[in-house]
Parts: C-alpha cells; sequence; structure tokens
C-alpha cells in the first residue's frame, strides 16, 4: 500500500511540473538523421545492396540503401571519396541493378555520383556537366542502354578518363555545392 501511494504522488508532483529547459524537441527544420556516421574509408560500396530501377539511389520512396545514407550522413566529404572509387574495377559479386550484368565499384561510385546530382524531378543535374548522357557523351538517336553507355565510353576512354573529368569538376564546384535535405541532393548555393 506504501508503494501505491507513493508512486501516485510521484505521478501527482511529475504531471504538475513543466519540462525542464533540457529537454530538447527536435525542430521540423532540421532533418534528423538515423544513420550513425561511419567513417568514409569504411564505407563499402560493395554492400549497397539493389538499386531501384525508378529514381535516384537516394530516393527514399524507392530505395533503402544504408550505404548511400552512409555517404548522405558526410556532406561533400563523399564526393571525392566516390571519385576516387572510379576507377575501382573490383566486381560487385551481389547484384546492383535490374539492367546490369557486370557490375564494378567505378560504375556504382559513377551512378551515386550522378544521382546525388540530380534533381528531385530526374531530368535535370544540379552542376553542369555530369548528367549520365552528357557525360558519357550519348549521341543523339541513340537507342544504346545506359550501361551499354557506359561500357562503350569505358572501352574507348578508360575509367581513369571518368575519374579525371570528375575531379575538374568537382575542383570548380567544390566550394559551391551543399547537401540540400529536402531536395534530396546536392546543389549549388542559393538555387
Amino acid at each position: 500500500m506504501i508503494k501505491l501511494v507513493l508512486i501516485s504522488f510521484l505521478i501527482l508532483v511529475g504531471c504538475d511540473q513543466a519540462p525542464q529547459a533540457s529537454v530538447k524537441i527536435p525542430s521540423l527544420e532540421t532533418p534528423q538523421s538515423n544513420v550513425s556516421t561511419v567513417p568514409l574509408s569504411q564505407i563499402d560500396l560493395t554492400k549497397i545492396g539493389v538499386v531501384a530501377d525508378k529514381g535516384r539511389v537516394q530516393d527514399t520512396d524507392y530505395n533503402h540503401l544504408p550505404v548511400v545514407e552512409s555517404l548522405i550522413a558526410h556532406g561533400n566529404e563523399a564526393i571525392p571519396f566516390l571519385i576516387n572509387k572510379l576507377d575501382d574495377e573490383t566486381r560487385m559479386k551481389d547484384h546492383v541493378f535490374n539492367a546490369g550484368s557486370e557490375v564494378h565499384v567505378g560504375d556504382v561510385a559513377f551512378v551515386i555520383l550522378t544521382d546525388f546530382f540530380t534533381d528531385p524531378t530526374w531530368q535535370k543535374t544540379t552542376i553542369p556537366g555530369v548528367d549520365y548522357d552528357v557525360f558519357l557523351q550519348r549521341t543523339p538517336n541513340s537507342n544504346v542502354a545506359g550501361e551499354q553507355l557506359l561500357r562503350n565510353y569505358i572501352a574507348k576512354h578508360g575509367r581513369h578518363d571518368i575519374t579525371k573529368r570528375w575531379r575538374n569538376i568537382w575542383a570548380q564546384y567544390k566550394d559551391l555545392v551543399h547537401w540540400d535535405e529536402h531536395e534530396r541532393c546536392f546543389r549549388l548555393r542559393d538555387s
């Protein structure tokens, strides 16, 4: 009986007090990330999982990819990390893209970079020169599938050319770019 009275008293006293000043209520304006930040050096692109045919890799309506969320958690630092993976010929053991047959880490890095700089309409990029078809020099009236377009480009120019071009693009825009959580993409500041 004494326990019951004590518990009732504590409940009444607790309900009568205002919340302590140290209680923080999350702001709706500040995106809350449930992703623990894994060091970039420990992010393994071979563990990406299956990427949906529709949407960008960062579109949570279509994909739930912890590897992608870990990259996003690193902000701008993720971009040089991905650029350094573009030359990586490591073959993916697991199925990644529905249309892809032989996928390499460099291919995954290229797709992530392209998607990270594509707006939510999927129609335009947020910095010049990184659109998949433009970057890989698709010719007008070409009906080549996206994977084959990438294979053709690599056969003609090599993976290192992709890396070199991305490094040049990043050098030009790195100080002007930020992650826009609402749009779920990297974009130029004040755009």
